[in-house]
This record gives structure tokens, C-alpha cells and sequence, in this order.
């Protein structure tokens, strides 16, 4: 899957929970972001009026995926424990956008974890860089 592992755990069990928690992302959690930031911040700068019907559809099942996301890291303080993975790369583009939302704080509400991990993980350069 990942080439030259430098971003992925040597144990077997850690590198399962980072495909578990990749296979959250793009089955459960990547489409209902994807509506909410479109609806939240694309349609709006261009002039449009947010659907909140589509907002609330899409922020029940992404609350959802983020509380079991939230059940399988470690965030302490990555994703999986001390060392930056590629799930951490993974899903820190999610939550650049979804934080620019009024639906971030319902989202990741009961995600203690995730947050934690948001705030570290938004602390560093490269992603520092993307975000201004």
C-alpha cells in the first residue's frame, strides 16, 4: 500500500488501526465533509446561499465517523501514538476545512482526543504553510 513505510508503523497491529482509520475517512467521513464545506464556505464565497438541510444531513454521519475515529487513536499526540503516520497526513486536509466551518464545534464536539490532536497537529510548519 505505502511504499517505503517511512510514515507507516512497523507493528502489524498499528498499521491495521491506520488502515481502519483511512478506511473511516474515505467510506464515512470524506463525502459528508466534502458537503459541509461545500455548503458552508464554497457556495457562500461564490455568491450563494447555504442548503442547512444538507449541512444537517451531512453532520450527523461525520459526527459519527469522527467519534469512531476518536475511539481508535491514540492521539497522543498523533493519530497513532508518538510518531507522525500517514493517517495523520490523511486527515488534516479534512480538518483545515471543516474547522473554517460553524459546524466543526458540533462535529468534533464529544472528540476530546481529536481535538487535542487538532491543536498539535495545526501547531506544525508544513501545515502552518497550507493553511495561511
Amino acid at each position: 500500500m505505502f511504499t517505503d513505510n517511512k510514515f507507516s508503523p512497523s507493528e502489524p497491529m498499528l498499521k491495521a488501526r491506520m488502515r481502519q482509520i483511512i478506511g473511516i475517512i474515505d467510506n464515512y467521513l470524506y463525502a459528508h465533509v466534502g458537503t459541509i464545506v461545500m455548503q458552508c464556505l464554497v457556495v457562500p464565497s461564490q455568491g450563494g446561499n447555504t442548503d442547512s438541510d444538507l449541512v444537517q444531513k451531512a453532520s450527523a454521519p461525520a459526527k459519527k465517523a469522527i467519534e469512531a475515529i476518536e475511539s481508535l487513536s491514540v492521539a497522543s499526540p498523533y493519530l497513532l501514538g508518538s510518531q507522525l503516520s500517514i493517517v495523520d497526513f490523511y486527515l488534516i486536509p479534512l480538518f483545515i476545512y471543516l474547522s473554517q466551518t460553524s459546524e466543526f464545534e458540533v462535529i468534533t464536539g464529544q472528540t476530546p482526543k481529536l481535538r487535542s490532536w487538532w491543536d498539535k497537529v495545526n501547531q506544525l510548519e508544513n501545515v502552518k504553510k497550507v493553511t495561511v
